[in-house]
């Protein structure tokens, strides 16, 4: 019965403290969301060698990013303008944390011709470094455009800014 006894208690006593770390992870990740949510971002493209800005849209598309470091963006305006075409797919791709605030990302997003016809590819790196308290980002962004053949044509640099939607 002693042993019995002794043997429970043992395990409460590994147990509980197991539990209790996992509550206080628990709500340090509510503190520390992270970069999984959904995201409204604005873009500016800027020069790839003065980083002198040219155009910016703001709400140019909604990321999300999931748990397990997958992503989906879907470009809100009426054309791409990196591209200026209208017909694109939205981008499918992965995040991964680099340390403290930062993230870095890879998407790509497929265009078409007005006709339908496939046009090519993007490929979409950013570095992205979160706000203190989660709700915003910034990020540098290199678009590297691709022809139907698979040969970079382009490259386009940008800045964004996001915010967290909720």
């Amino acid at each position: 019965m002693k042993t019995r006894l002794r043997k429970g208690m043992l395990a409460v006593a590994v147990c509980l403290p197991a539990l209790s770390g996992a509550a206080a992870e628990e709500q340090q990740g509510e503190k520390r969301r992270g970069i999984v949510g959904i995201w409204e971002v604005s873009i500016t493209i800027v020069s790839c060698t003065t980083g002198a800005p040219s155009l910016t849209v703001p709400h140019a598309n909604i990321s999300m990013f999931n748990d397990g470091g997958t992503l989906t963006a879907t470009f809100l305006s009426a054309s791409d303008p990196f591209s200026g075409s209208a017909n694109r797919s939205s981008s499918l791709g992965t995040w991964r944390h680099a340390g403290r605030n930062s993230y870095t990302t890879r998407e790509k997003y497929y265009e078409y011709t007005a006709t339908g016809a496939f046009n090519g590819t993007v490929v979409v790196t950013r570095e992205v470094e979160l706000g203190k308290d989660a709700d915003e980002y910034t990020n540098t962004a290199i678009s590297e455009f691709y022809n139907a053949a698979g040969q970079l044509i382009n490259t386009v640099c940008a800045t964004g800014a996001a915010t967290r939607f909720e």
